[in-house]
């Protein structure tokens, strides 16, 4: 089944062939393209936090070196907790890559 559309509209990135028509073909290959953008900018994003987590863990460590001992005590337990929080986004962003790669 095809569809005619008219020029310079929205749906004239879906006619791949350039014949003027979309065949059910071309919007299924669309669809694909659209969900595997999609699914990379969620990777993306993931990264990016994965990423932003173990700078900030580094740079929580690097200060703990200039920062007095009374105040590295006293921050003991929040660092924990960091630590802990941090270990659990960058292991569960590598898990569900691993996943993900191996899924495919």
């Amino acid at each position: 089944m095809t569809k005619k559309f008219e020029k310079d509209t929205e749906y004239a990135q879906y006619d791949l062939d350039g014949d003027g028509e979309i065949t059910d073909e071309e919007l299924a290959h669309a669809k694909e393209i659209r969900q595997a953008e999609h699914e990379l900018r969620k990777l993306r994003a993931q990264r990016r936090m994965a990423t932003a987590t173990l700078v900030g863990m580094g740079a929580f460590t690097a200060a703990m070196f200039v920062v007095s001992v009374e105040r590295v005590q006293a921050l003991a337990d929040l660092s924990n907790l960091f630590y802990i929080s941090g270990a659990g986004i960058v292991g569960a962003f590598f898990g569900s890559s691993a996943w993900m790669s191996r899924n495919k």
